[in-house]
């Protein structure tokens, strides 16, 4: 079957436009064409319709192969160009070249003409896909800087403001979008809510789970009695959004700044750490439950309670920060972690979290973040 041609001629010609088109036929291009002979004809041309490539003499009376190239590039068109005349310098062709024509060929040398087509035809095809492709890329590149907006959006603007305690939160995601989350928000009794969470995987499916749970907790905040009961129907509500194949890790509690007492419950969630003012740790904040999607129909009734002194620091962080891999495969660990805190210890609670992601992030140079990396400090005045 031929392949459709669409070509327009540049050409005073008429016999010559002619031999050109057999030439093309003969190849087994199914040749439509037109011949323009002059600078308005060629811009009813261009007009008109789109040409797959464009076959020009170089010099016509009143009219220059010059001429025609400058019309189809000032107009932005990526369609080939090519120069069939029986007199072109050496010195005009290549300065033909640099404006933007493909080739040239002198008029009785024929036999080049069909697969210089052919040629130009493929690259104009690939370079047509390219510019498709960095569109979809420049696409999805938006889109991606949108969530990413969206999502930082999400976590606090401001961290709580509680006398005798300093309270600071980071969030880093491995791609432009991640399924950590962490947040603050007030509890019915007046207590203060603290949430930790990580949804499996990173990217954009996770971070609109991770939109879901805020919301939810949120919301559950302000009508259930208790971290237990909104964990309890936090686990119900998600059971559609989550799936077969997700589940999230949370660690959720509830401090009592005036008797510095912390309630927690762990669904699944890497140990939090409670530090004493010596750098000991002395309380470890383990599962307590399991996460949330594993079991639709699971209770979450028990809480544990660490009672504060002045001086502890409280440290919760998501996995991605312990799992941290350096180049030689080693994990960046809870007792690096712990080690950064103590050696920061006398610094403010945003300073401590910068400087646990700092550690992380010269630990696994040059590799790039192949995890979500979230830490929370809360430190007892």
């Amino acid at each position: 079957m031929s392949e459709l041609l669409r070509v327009l001629i540049v050409e005073d010609s008429e016999d010559d436009t002619l031999l050109l088109v057999r030439v093309l036929r003969t190849a087994g291009y199914d040749t439509v064409f037109r011949r323009v002979q002059s600078e308005p004809e060629m811009v009813a041309a261009l007009d008109a319709q789109s040409w797959d490539i464009v076959l020009s003499d170089h010099s016509m009376p009143g009219f220059s192969s010059g001429q025609a190239l400058k019309l189809v590039r000032d107009r932005g068109l990526d369609t080939p160009f090519i120069i069939v005349s029986g007199m072109i310098g050496e010195a005009a062709a290549v300065e033909a070249m640099r404006a933007g024509a493909q080739d040239y060929i002198m008029k009785g040398q024929f036999a080049r003409l069909a697969p210089a087509i052919g040629r130009e035809l493929r690259d104009a095809q690939a370079r047509r896909e390219q510019v498709l492709a960095e569109k979809a890329l420049l696409a999805q590149s938006e889109e991606m800087r949108i969530a990413r907006d969206i999502q930082e959006g999400l976590f606090p603007a401001e961290m709580p403001r509680i006398d005798g305690y300093d309270i600071a939160g980071l969030s880093r995601p491995a791609e432009a979008t991640g399924g950590d989350y962490f947040d603050f928000f007030p509890l019915r009794d007046g207590n203060l809510g603290l949430v930790v969470g990580d949804v499996t995987g990173h990217g954009i499916g996770p971070a609109l789970l991770m939109s879901d749970v805020r919301a939810c907790l949120r919301a559950l905040a302000q009508t259930c009695n208790g971290i237990g009961e909104i964990l309890t129907h936090a686990n119900r509500l998600l059971e559609v959004d989550l799936g077969e194949d997700r589940f999230i890790t949370l660690i959720v509690a509830s401090l009592n700044a005036g008797k510095r007492r912390l309630e927690y419950m762990n669904a699944g969630h890497p140990t939090a750490r409670v530090l004493g003012r010596d750098g000991t740790v002395k309380a470890q904040m383990t599962a307590t439950a399991p996460a949330l999607g594993l079991n639709r129909d699971g209770l979450f009734p028990a809480v544990e309670v660490v009672q504060l002194e002045p001086g502890d620091l409280v440290l919760f962080l998501t996995d991605g920060v312990l799992e941290s891999a350096s180049a030689t495969g080693e994990e960046f660990g809870a007792e690096r972690v712990l080690q950064v805190v103590r050696e920061n210890s006398g610094a403010t609670a945003l300073q401590i979290v910068n400087a646990v992601a700092d550690a992380v992030h010269r630990f696994t140079e040059p590799a790039a973040q192949q995890d979500d990396i979230t830490i929370v400090v809360l430190k007892v005045g």
